[in-house]
């Protein structure tokens, strides 16, 4: 799913936000590369760049491929992604044994991000597993999204919502030390509940029940173990089914409110726009001008 979404977003035209001040910081796309492809990066040897050092984080969707630092080599599978510097002594590629590798990358020109991430990655691999409910796996289709329909309305909202993933990608690298079972049933016990019934919801209340927790208790033990709140949890995972819905459906922003549980459109617009800058009218009309 999450692979088909990434193609969707970057199937639209690119839009740069007007006033855009300074050099863009954020540089994202996709592959896909099929077995046999000469697919080979060689962190040391890349092309250099005035906004050196750079962060290169690639999160694999399908097939894998390898990723070589300090004499280790890391297969990376669905689910696997790596953060590295460049330039700096490592090696990403897809090796000849592989069926094929698909995954989608951003690449931060920012220094201060590059630095603090640097810094997070001493004395780590850099490889983590995520899900694709994963909070920083969210933040980063988020990202992508916002950069390629332009909905960052300057320099300084973009600038805003990269030091909110470097935040959420030092949190992961910090929890990637601990044991991660934890933590992905909340999300998945969770997203099951939601994704059950779009039209009907679980609030935060009914889902602490199923624990037989408070509403506090179970908010608390979720953000601790996921870094977001199940509130929010539940607006992206809602949000996520609204954008699919105006891509792929002519349905009335009132049937889409109505089927994802929203009381009226007027609500709907607002917690959509209060997520992504846009109402989904607006971005409805950019799709179909695009």
């Amino acid at each position: 799913m999450l692979e088909k979404e990434i193609q969707l977003i970057l199937s639209e035209t690119r839009r740069m936000p007007n006033p855009y001040h300074g050099h863009p910081m954020l540089f994202f796309g996709a592959n896909q590369f099929p077995k046999g492809f000469d697919y080979h990066w060689d962190g040391e040897k890349r092309r250099p760049s005035p906004w050196h050092p750079q962060l290169v984080f690639q999160y694999t969707l399908s097939g894998w491929g390898r990723f070589s630092k300090e004499g280790r080599n890391h297969r990376i599978d669905p689910g696997q992604a790596f953060f590295t510097m460049v330039p700096s002594k490592h090696v990403y590629e897809l090796p000849p044994e592989s069926p094929g590798w698909s995954f989608f990358f951003l690449t931060f020109q920012h220094p201060y991000i590059a630095e603090r991430i640097a810094q997070a990655l001493k004395a780590r691999s850099g490889v983590v597993t995520l899900g694709e409910e994963h909070p920083l796996i969210l933040k980063s289709v988020d990202l992508i999204r916002l950069a390629q329909s332009g909905l960052f309305a300057d320099s300084h909202e973009e600038e805003a919502h990269l030091l909110d993933w470097m935040c959420c990608a030092e949190r992961t690298l910090e929890e990637e030390e601990r044991p991660q079972s934890k933590k992905n049933v909340w999300l998945t016990r969770v997203r099951t509940s939601v994704e059950q019934n779009l039209g009907e919801p679980p609030s935060v209340e009914e889902l602490a029940g199923q624990y037989n927790l408070s509403r506090s208790h179970f908010t608390r033990l979720f953000k601790q173990s996921t870094g977001i709140s199940p509130a929010i949890f539940i607006t992206r995972l809602r949000l996520h089914h609204a954008e699919e819905k105006l891509r792929l459906s002519d349905a009335t922003l009132h049937e889409i409110a109505l089927d994802l549980g929203y009381a009226d459109s007027n609500h709907f617009c607002k917690v959509f726009k209060r997520q992504y800058g846009i109402t989904p009218g607006e971005l409805r009309k950019q799709l179909r001008n695009s």
